[in-house]
């Protein structure tokens, strides 16, 4: 930016500032704007500061072949606190990134989160090396990786059945400030795949819906809370994976829509979230033969990500999805796979806690990778290119001088006042589909039988907490006849009987059981996928939850017993019976 340019941004912007500060008359103004001059000529300031420029640069300029191709790499590790192992592979490495799961054994409670954290920038710094981006799935609702001691929101369709902008933006703040409280500075989220496909089976209520408007809308409100809290957000699955059948994971999806339909809705969030200023995108391991006819993967596809880096003009961090997933490693193999997506335009290679896949992996693909670039395969200029984002990212979130957690504002983790937003988010999105029978709201004069997985029986404490009435009775997603007979016995006389259903389209088991019930007396509260109601189209009550954390079963007691109204409208469409936008807002 020339230095015209930048004194006419600077000063336009913080004469605006001035007027609200100092008075709107043109004297407090104008007697301020001689320092603006000195602010527009210091160091450092405006968006394209040389010395910021020559820092990355003189970084890039001084590092190995190994050390760049370190960076472009995030990988996972085992446990809880970092072993001699995982700090060798730190610095022999020298990689530019890990990723915390639960699954791993990485996450205990939070004071060992940031101690963890703490080790792992300690182990870069005393090598001499770069901070990591130390990353995390923290979703909200069903993709949480930290469940106690941090404030766990209801997800992202539970946003799109309340519909607040506004209540979108303050939740990722505070999901982003308690994040970097620990140290975690990059956060896979928002879902903005719009989740058009019933059947889908890893999207879900992880979208926002099946609105591509509202999915952008509700998204781009988070791209700046998460910058000011020193977060990297990460859309994803681009160029969309919400409607696929296949879970990526297991194999290949295709999604088989022509050009004119993806720039309509699949691709309509990304392309907001892009002009929104996302800084990084995640790629999905999904075919799309209308952008790419050879049957290559997006995360592979030169074609694909060529949308999003030149039709877009997107010029942020793009970040693979796990490269251990099923999708990639079935047909190509970690180490091809890892060459082949950095040639088609990713900057950083995703190696996740896939099923069958070790952290000592990355010692291999790291070395393939490094003998691709000294062999010229991958050109020098290339891997410079993506290392110069990655190292400019770092140093504008201020990872380079700064990696370690935020002690000041851990006192916030889990505070009254972050889970009374959360409640919020919870209460709003809420959705009575079908009260025909007018079982709601129940009372509590008499006690209610509530039939709930066996798999599931921790997410229901919350709910008996409010409601001491409802009885439990527990049978396995997939019951034996002995089951089902033990629970109609259980239910037999019943005035009416709360049902707690998990996505029937996969667990038929727990759909034959509701059917054998009864519609008459049932009330089914759907905790994951509002489409249950497809697979038992004649239950009396119906009620879209969305979510079975705390939060979530907090807010199902107050509309159960009649404490509130409901307020939530269908973000989706369930075909054949209720369109997008409906929702009973009485009893």
């Amino acid at each position: 930016m020339s230095i015209f340019k930048r004194v006419f941004f600077i000063m336009h912007s913080a004469v605006r500032v001035l007027r609200h500060t100092l008075g709107t008359t043109p004297a407090a103004v104008f007697t301020a704007i001689p320092f603006l001059f000195l602010l527009v000529l210091l160091p450092g300031c405006g968006s394209d500061s040389p010395e910021r420029e020559s820092r990355v640069d003189k970084l890039l300029k001084s590092m190995s072949v190994e050390e760049k191709v370190g960076q472009i790499m995030v990988g996972f590790f085992r446990g809880a606190t970092l072993s001699a192992e995982q700090q060798q592979r730190i610095r022999d490495l020298h990689l530019g990134g890990v990723i915390l799961y639960s699954s791993s054994g990485n996450i205990e409670d939070t004071t060992q989160v940031a101690d963890l954290v703490t080790s792992i920038q300690n182990t870069a710094r005393d090598a001499g090396g770069i901070p990591l981006f130390v990353s995390i799935d923290q979703e909200g609702g069903w993709i949480c990786r930290i469940t106690q001691g941090v404030t766990v929101f209801p997800g992202n369709m539970a946003l799109g059945a309340g519909g607040s902008r506004e209540l979108s933006a303050h939740s990722a703040d505070i999901m982003a400030r308690e994040l970097r409280a620990l140290g975690i500075t990059m956060n896979y989220a928002p879902v903005v795949d719009v989740n058009s496909n019933p059947a889908n089976p890893i999207i879900g209520v992880r979208s926002f819906g099946s609105s591509p408007e509202d999915v952008a809308r509700l998204g781009t409100a988070q791209i700046d809370p998460y910058r000011s809290a020193g977060v990297l957000c990460v859309a994803k699955h681009f160029p969309g994976h919400g409607d696929t059948d296949v879970d990526s994971h297991l194999g290949l999806p295709i999604v088989r829509h022509d050009r004119a339909r993806l720039d309509a809705v699949e691709l309509y969030p990304f392309k907001a979230m892009v002009a929104a200023g996302v800084p990084a995108v995640m790629t999905a391991h999904v075919e799309v033969p209308a952008l790419d006819p050879s049957g290559l993967p997006g995360t592979l596809s030169a074609p694909i990500l060529g949308v999003l880096r030149n039709e877009m003009g997107f010029d942020g961090l793009i970040i693979t999805d796990s490269m251990g997933m099923g999708a990639i490693v079935q047909g190509w193999g970690l180490e091809e796979a890892s060459i082949l997506s950095f040639l088609a335009g990713t900057d950083i290679l995703l190696f996740g806690a896939d099923k069958g896949h070790e952290p000592s992996e990355q010692e291999g693909i790291h070395r393939a990778l490094v003998a691709a670039v000294t062999s010229g395969r991958i050109p020098m200029e290339r891997l410079d290119a993506s290392v110069r984002r990655i190292l400019t990212v770092k140093q504008n979130y201020g990872i380079l001088d700064d990696p370690y957690p935020r002690v000041t504002w851990q006192a916030s983790l889990a505070s009254a006042e972050h889970t009374a937003v959360a409640r919020r988010v919870a209460d709003l999105g809420v959705t009575l589909v079908r009260n025909d029978r007018k079982l709601l709201p129940l009372t509590g004069t008499y006690s209610i039988p509530v039939l709930w997985p066996t798999e599931m029986k921790g997410y229901l404490q919350p709910l008996l907490a409010e409601l001491p009435w409802l009885v439990p009775c527990y049978a396995p997603l997939q019951p034996a006849p002995e089951d089902t007979a033990r629970v109609l016995e259980t239910v037999r006389g019943a005035p009416a009987i709360l049902v707690g259903s998990y996505n029937l389209s996969s667990n038929t088991g727990w759909r034959d059981l509701i059917l054998s019930l009864g519609p008459e007396n049932l009330v089914v509260a759907a905790m994951r996928s509002p489409y249950d109601l497809v697979h038992i189209p004649n239950v009396s009550a119906y009620l879209a939850v969305y979510s079975d954390r705390p939060v979530a079963m907090q807010a199902l007691a107050g509309l159960l017993a009649g404490n509130r109204f409901p307020r939530g409208l269908l973000p989706v469409d369930l075909p054949g019976l209720y369109p997008r936008g409906w929702g009973m807002t009485t009893f």
